[in-house]
C-alpha cells in the first residue's frame, strides 16, 4: 500500500510509496468496462517517470508522527513467549490477506501468490490519488502488477476475495481529491463502484495515509467520503475496507485526529491496522514491529472497534539507517540480503526480527520465523484476520 508504511507506510503499506505521475491534471472516463486515463498534456511520459518508490525518510515526512515531546520505547523486554500462545485452531482459522504493490521492487508478486501458499484475500493497488486526481495504475504506467484483465483473472484464480487498493500518500492530494468527490453522484465515486462491479471484484480498500498531517476538515471529509463510498458499494453487494494507523495506547492516539471509534457506525466492513514502522517513532536501530508494541496495538484498537471487523497488518520487509536517526531506507528481503554483513545477523528477542550492524548503520528485516511469531501473537489475541505488506521479494510463512 503505498509504502505500506504505516503512516505508511505505504511504504503501505505502509512502506510509503509515492507515485510521481506525469498526467497531473488527468481526468478519468469510463469506456465500457475499463477506466482510461486522459491526459491534458500533449505527451505521456514512460513508466519510469511515473513509477517511483521513496526509500529515504528525508522524502518520507508523511510517515513521521507528530509528537509534542520525546517518547520512550515500549519494547523493553523479550516477549517471544507470546508467539507460542496461539492454538493450532486459531492459526488455521486466520484469514490471510496480502498487498500487491505496482512496480519494482515487487514484480515477483505473481510468482509468489501462485506458488501454493495460503492467501485468502489479494489486494492490488490499481488506483492512486496524484495531484488530487484519481489515477488508474495499469500496464501503461507501471512496470508490473498494474491493472489488466489478465491480472484481475490471476487474482481471482489464486484467492477467494479480491480488493482494489486506492492509495494516497499526501494529505494535500487527499484534500484536493475530496474537493470534487463528496457527493454520491460524483464521477469518482461512480468510476470506482463501476470498476469493482464490472471487474466482479469483492470491494475497495482505501489506503489514505499521512495521518499525522490531517486537519480537522480533512478528517471530516475523509469520514464523509467513507460513508458515501461504503453506502454505494453496499448497494451493489460490494465491500469497503479502510487502513488506519498503529495506535498502542491513549497517548499515541493523541498523535492523530483519527479515532477508531468514529468508524463503528460507518459502512466499513473491515479496518486494517497497519501495525508496523515502529522505527519511524523511535529511530533506526529499533525493530519494525516489536512484540510488546504489537500486542498493545491489537489490545488498544480492539477496545475501540469490533474485533471481528479488524485486520492486523504485518510487515514482511526490512529497514536500514544510521543508528538513532530517522534517515531510514525501506528494503525488501531480496534487497537486504545483498547488504554487507547479512550473514552475521542475529535474532532480536524483542521482535523476532533479524538484525545486524555495519559501522553506524543498523539493519532489521523479517524472515519466515519472525513473520510466524507475529502472526501467532495476533491469533492468540483473538483477531481472525491479518494482512501482509507486501508480496514481491519478501519472505512468507513456512
Amino acid at each position: 500500500m503505498i509504502v505500506h508504511v504505516n503512516t505508511k507506510k505505504i511504504y503501505v503499506a505502509v512502506l510509503l510509496v509515492v507515485l510521481v505521475v506525469a498526467a497531473v491534471g488527468s481526468a478519468l472516463i469510463l469506456t465500457q468496462s475499463k477506466i482510461a486515463i486522459v491526459s491534458t498534456r500533449d505527451e505521456v511520459k514512460d513508466a519510469s517517470s511515473i513509477e517511483k518508490m521513496v526509500i529515504d525518510s528525508d522524502n518520507e515526512a508523511a510517515v513521521r508522527r507528530t509528537k509534542s515531546e520525546p517518547v520512550t520505547s515500549v519494547a523493553t523486554e523479550a516477549t517471544n513467549s507470546y508467539a507460542t500462545l496461539a492454538t493450532p485452531a486459531q492459526v488455521s482459522a486466520l484469514k490471510t490477506m496480502a498487498w500487491i504493490y505496482p512496480g519494482n521492487p515487487a514484480c515477483a508478486a505473481f510468482s509468489e501468490y501462485a506458488d501454493g501458499r495460503k492467501i485468502d484475500v489479494l489486494k492490488a493497488e490499481f488506483f492512486t490519488i496524484s495531484g488530487g486526481y484519481l489515477t488508474l495504475l495499469d500496464t501503461s504506467n507501471t512496470r508490473c502488477n498494474g491493472y489488466s484483465q489478465q491480472n484481475v483473472a490471476r487474482l481471482k484464480q489464486y484467492s477467494t476475495e479480491q480488493f482494489v487498493t486506492i492509495s494516497s500518500a499526501s494529505v494535500n492530494d487527499m484534500e484536493s481529491f475530496f474537493a470534487n468527490t463528496l457527493n454520491p453522484t460524483s464521477e469518482e465515486v461512480t468510476t470506482l463502484v463501476t470498476f469493482v462491479v464490472s471487474n466482479d471484484l469483492t470491494g475497495i480498500e482505501l489506503d489514505f495515509e499521512d495521518f499525522s498531517s490531517w486537519s480537522p476538515d480533512a478528517y471530516a471529509d475523509y469520514k464523509t467520503f467513507v460513508s458515501i463510498l461504503g453506502t454505494a458499494l453496499h448497494a451493489k453487494g460490494k465491500k469497503l475496507m479502510i487502513d488506519g494507523p498503529a495506535i498502542s495506547n491513549a497517548s499515541e492516539e493523541n498523535w492523530f485526529l483519527w479515532r477508531y471509534a468514529d468508524f463503528v457506525t460507518l459502512p466499513v466492513d473491515h479496518i486494517v491496522v497497519m501495525a508496523y514502522d515502529y522505527q519511524y517513532d523511535y529511530g533506526a536501530g529499533a525493530p519494525v514491529a516489536p512484540f510488546e508494541w504489537l500486542k498493545n496495538v491489537v489490545t488498544w484498537t480492539s477496545s475501540q472497534f469490533p474485533k471481528e471487523k479488524l485486520t492486523i497488518g504485518l510487515p514482511s520487509y526490512g529497514y536500514q539507517g544510521p543508528k538513532g536517526s530517522y534517515r531510514i531506507t525501506i528494503l525488501t528481503y531480496d534487497q537486504i540480503k545483498l547488504k554487507k554483513g547479512f550473514g552475521t545477523a542475529t535474532r532480536d528477542p524483542l521482535s523476532g526480527e533479524m538484525t545486524w550492524r555495519n559501522g553506524n548503520t543498523v539493519f532489521f528485516y523479517q524472515d519466515s520465523q519472525s513473520l510466524e511469531q507475529k502472526r501467532d501473537l495476533v491469533a492468540s489475541l483473538g483477531v481472525t484476520s491479518i494482512s501482509v505488506w507486501h508480496l514481491g521479494g519478501n519472505q512468507w510463512f513456512r
